[in-house]
């Protein structure tokens, strides 16, 4: 038997009409899963927070109580970008270009330029801390001026006595 060349023979090509399943059979795993897999299906009636809910936590840190998660209007200080830091739990960070010294001096500016009360800040010339308040002092705001490598981190926790991000 003579074959065309790129014409397989047909024991090799797959079976395309229908095929007869065997039926199914209920054994006691499936009868025991199928109402835990409805269950799912529609739900507990426990509702579950969607991702914006779950970013805007409280959480204990070293300053004190604040928001996991920064307002998205935050402004991005010392001319900065947002930076995520993995190492530390805060609000949220902010990388800079300019050295520790510069980067305070800017963020204090612009802290002050929105109404924020800022005291003078502390540390050293390596690693300064910046504490703002505003509403009487409910709200208040710790930032963190370090060097991290070629950059500046400005790690920001947000107290939460501050309006909820």
């Amino acid at each position: 038997m003579r074959r065309r060349r790129g014409q397989y023979p047909h024991e090799v090509l797959p079976h395309l009409g229908p095929r007869l399943t065997p039926p199914l059979r209920f054994s006691s795993t499936l009868l025991v899963a199928l109402p835990l897999f409805l269950a799912g299906c529609f739900g507990s009636g426990t509702p579950t927070p969607s991702p914006s809910q779950t970013a805007t936590t409280v959480i204990s840190t070293e300053y004190g109580r604040v928001w996991g998660a920064l307002p998205a209007d935050f402004p991005l200080l010392a001319s900065g970008h947002a930076l995520v830091r993995l190492d530390v739990q805060s609000s949220g960070a902010i990388w800079s270009q300019m050295g520790v010294n510069e980067a305070t001096a800017a963020a204090i500016d612009e802290l002050r330029r929105l109404a924020w009360d800022v005291q003078e800040p502390t540390g050293t010339a390596t690693a300064r801390q910046i504490i703002a308040t505003r509403n009487q002092g409910a709200c208040t705001l710790t930032i963190v001026v370090e060097p991290l490598g070629t950059r500046t981190s400005l790690v920001v926790y947000l107290g939460e006595g501050c309006p909820k991000p």
